[in-house]
C-alpha cells in the first residue's frame, strides 16, 4: 500500500509528501499489519513519518495503481491545520521525506499506472 499528503504550503499551494529516491520520488509504503485494516496501516505508517494531528486528516481519495504488474492501493489525504505556518514544520526525523508540487513528480505518477482519472491531481 502506499499513500501521500497534501498540504497547503506558505502561498496557498498544495504539496504533495513524497521519499526521495536515487531516480527521484516514491510515495511513501508499508505492508498491512497483522490485527489492522489497510487503512490503519497506513495511518500508522504516517503517525511514524510525519508529526500531525490525526484529527485533521482527511482522506480525500483512495485509488489503485498498478506498479511493476502490482495491483497497489493509493491512499490520498488532504491535511488542513490552521496552526500549520510550513509544511516542513510536520517532518520528524526521516530525512529522505519532503514535499513537492505536483509538477515535481510528474515522473513518479507516470511509473504509476493510476486507475481512473485521479482528483487529487485536480486540488
Amino acid at each position: 500500500m502506499a499513500c501521500t499528503v497534501l498540504v497547503k504550503d506558505e502561498d496557498g499551494r498544495y504539496v504533495f509528501l513524497v521519499r526521495k529516491e536515487d531516480s527521484g520520488y516514491a510515495f511513501l509504503a508499508t505492508a498491512v499489519k497483522p490485527k489492522q485494516t489497510g487503512l490503519a496501516s497506513v495511518i500508522s505508517r504516517l503517525k511514524e513519518a510525519i508529526d500531525l494531528n490525526i484529527e485533521k486528516l482527511e482522506l480525500n481519495e483512495l485509488t489503485n495503481a498498478i506498479v511493476d504488474e502490482n495491483r497497489i492501493p493509493l491512499f490520498v489525504f488532504v491535511y488542513e491545520d490552521e496552526s500549520l505556518t510550513y509544511p516542513n514544520q510536520l517532518l520528524s526525523s526521516e530525512d529522505e521525506l519532503s514535499w513537492v508540487y505536483s509538477e515535481n513528480i510528474i515522473s513518479t505518477l507516470e511509473q504509476w499506472k493510476i486507475s481512473g482519472v485521479p482528483q487529487f491531481l485536480l486540488i
